[in-house]
């Protein structure tokens, strides 16, 4: 074999086990390392934060329960105080952007100069597209959001809400 075949050889390869790799990472994320969890019909989310002195980083994992694929995701997280008022914004696009039913992304979010204080909520608003598993391309752009405390994670739910109601 000639030395021009090796290496489009070789770089397939490796794109070949990187795929994979991703692909086994997905499915088999341990989520114990996350103490807040949030679970929604299409998502469930598992984060963790850390403060220092300049910023508050959150780290989490979404997996996919509900659609054959979703793709194109944005997860942005704002903080406001205890009346309201946003403090901080920041958005991630968590990869792998395209997972299917089962699979787990990854997302980070870095926000600067905040520290949460008792009564600070996290709004996190989620778009995407979902795809029931058509072959013809359409899909559901779809948001969703939800609001937890940002120091306990404990969800807030609108008033009059129950999650165990049908």
């Amino acid at each position: 074999m000639s030395y021009l075949l090796k290496i489009p050889a070789i770089l397939a390869l490796l794109l070949v086990m990187t795929g994979c790799g991703v692909h086994s990472y997905t499915n088999h994320t341990d989520v114990s390392g996350f103490p807040h969890r949030y679970a929604d019909f299409d998502y469930k989310y598992a984060w963790k934060t850390v403060v220092t002195d300049q910023a508050l980083l959150i780290d989490g994992v979404m997996k996919n329960v509900r659609y054959a694929f979703i793709d194109s995701v944005q997860v942005k997280v704002s903080v406001l105080d205890k009346n309201g008022n946003i403090i901080a914004t920041a958005s991630d696009f968590p990869m792998p952007q395209k997972t299917r039913e089962g699979d787990v992304c990854i997302f980070t979010l870095l926000l600067r100069d905040v520290k949460p204080a008792s009564g600070d909520i996290f709004q996190f608003q989620v778009h995407y597209t979902g795809n029931e598993g058509d072959h013809d391309g359409g899909g559901v752009d779809w948001y969703s959001n939800f609001k937890v405390d940002a120091l306990t994670g404990a969800a807030i739910l609108p008033p009059g809400k129950n999650p165990d109601e049908w």
